[in-house]
């Protein structure tokens, strides 16, 4: 039995080790806009690129981004995934978010490399 404990301990700390040095993490377009609610939106931009457009309003601010996506057996077309954002203007913090499906695409299937541990 001590083998068994010795081995375990062993396999559960190689196994910390491996996940706390990792810095990156994929995660699908929901998880990525969810996690933006109430920090800045230059998280969003880093992760996303530019927006395709910048809405100004009296009393917000909103971020547009469309990111194409050609599903397996779509017909020819615009499909993929806009995101909308809307942000405080006094403090650039995301408030929050809108998805939405553009022909084919599926917002839940598109994926993008996080950043997890803050600098």
């Amino acid at each position: 039995m001590p083998r068994l404990a010795t081995a375990t301990v062993a396999i559960a700390a190689w196994w910390l080790a491996a996940c706390s040095h990792s810095e990156y993490a994929v995660r699908t377009l929901p998880q990525v806009a969810a996690g933006g609610v109430g920090k800045p939106v230059q998280r969003l931009q880093d992760i996303l690129g530019e927006p395709r457009k910048v809405d100004t309003g009296p009393t917000k601010l909103n971020y547009v981004w469309f990111l194409p996506e050609v599903p397996a057996g779509a017909p020819q077309g615009f499909h993929g995934c806009e995101l909308e954002v809307t942000v405080d203007p006094r403090s650039d913090h995301v408030l929050g978010f809108t998805l939405s499906n553009i022909g084919w695409g599926n917002c839940a299937d598109i994926r993008r490399k996080v950043r997890i541990l803050e600098p």
